[in-house]
């Protein structure tokens, strides 16, 4: 028997025994519905960030990139390996054309041009490479 054979009424008691942290990740509109239950048992959001980033799930970045752009327009000088980054949207910005993640590139791009940032872009100097020298 498969599920999708049950009456929508037993279905939709088994939802109410499932915790909205792992209904979370059945389909999309529960995703938009519980997504922000699932903040708060991620321990590194950094990483979590470029996981999605190197997956391209798009519709994970664009509620990721909803909530925290002015956040990451405020951070200044955000490192990552031996490149230091104007801020942390440029340096998502530099992960999605690194990890060749298409769909996440055009919805950070989309976003740009909503808030005037795409202007003179490629004349922006973003990243500064650091090198040790002894």
């Amino acid at each position: 028997m498969k599920l999708n054979d049950l009456p929508d009424v037993i279905i939709n008691l088994i939802k109410e025994f499932i915790p909205k942290q792992y209904l979370v990740f059945a389909n999309k509109t529960f995703y938009n519905l519980y997504h922000h239950t699932i903040r708060n048992n991620i321990p590194l959001f950094d990483n979590y960030v470029r996981d999605m980033i190197r997956r391209d799930n798009n519709i994970v970045f664009d509620k990721i990139l909803g909530e925290n752009i002015d956040l990451w327009l405020k951070n200044r000088q955000y490192r990552y390996k031996n490149m230091v980054f104007s801020n942390y949207i440029y340096f998502v910005l530099h992960f999605c054309t690194e990890n060749n993640s298409e769909m996440c590139h055009k919805i950070l791009i989309k976003e740009f041009k909503k808030r005037d940032l795409c202007r003179n872009l490629h004349k922006k100097n973003i990243i500064k490479y650091i090198k040790w020298i002894n």
